[in-house]
């Protein structure tokens, strides 16, 4: 656990791909915060983007930054909902910068820092994650690809409610001042 956070919830932050959404780490961030009883933070690094001269070799007019860093922080919601559904309790944060540089100085108020592994053919994602994993100031946890392509789980959030009830109603049963519902 980071020394910054004792006494404070889990914090895990997800590095969350502008390509990919990143859907294996930010389901795998979730289950595991369920478990910590944490809180996950989807952060998404952005870079404004050189606009392109126009002739005479003058820069055109140019969008403000505060414009397109708010389309990339809704775009990054719209990456949690897809992946998580609507009512995902995900906190989401655009912040500009590398990548590198973004996931390595969120992991110094971190106590966990979650990100997918990429496909093979991302020979980017491989470079990020083994240089990442060196510089972290938490535990990374990298998520293989095959964890992403999974479905979402709709039977298994069914369940989960279904087993929390239960529990609920073991650590109920026989003590007095609780009352079982009605059978029936």
């Amino acid at each position: 656990m980071n020394v910054a956070n004792l006494g404070k919830p889990h914090r895990i932050v997800v590095g969350v791909s502008p390509t990919s959404g990143s859907p294996g780490a930010l389901r795998w961030a979730v289950e595991e915060a369920a478990v910590r009883g944490g809180h996950v933070l989807a952060v998404r690094a952005w870079r404004a983007h050189m606009p392109e001269t126009a002739t005479g070799g003058r820069l055109p007019s140019v969008v403000s930054d505060d414009t397109t860093l708010a389309a990339e922080q809704a775009r990054l919601a719209e990456d949690v909902v897809r992946v998580l559904g609507p009512d995902h309790v995900v906190d989401t944060r655009v912040i500009p910068g590398k990548r590198r540089a973004v996931l390595i100085e969120e992991s110094r108020t971190a106590d966990l820092l979650v990100i997918d592994a990429g496909h093979s053919t991302e020979v980017g994602a491989r470079w990020l994650g083994s240089r990442l994993v060196r510089a972290a100031h938490c535990p990374v946890v990298v998520v293989p690809p095959a964890l992403g392509e999974l479905p979402p789980r709709t039977v298994g959030l069914a369940a989960d409610r279904f087993e929390r009830s239960v529990e609920r109603a073991a650590a109920t049963a026989g003590r007095p001042g609780f009352q079982r519902p009605p059978s029936g």
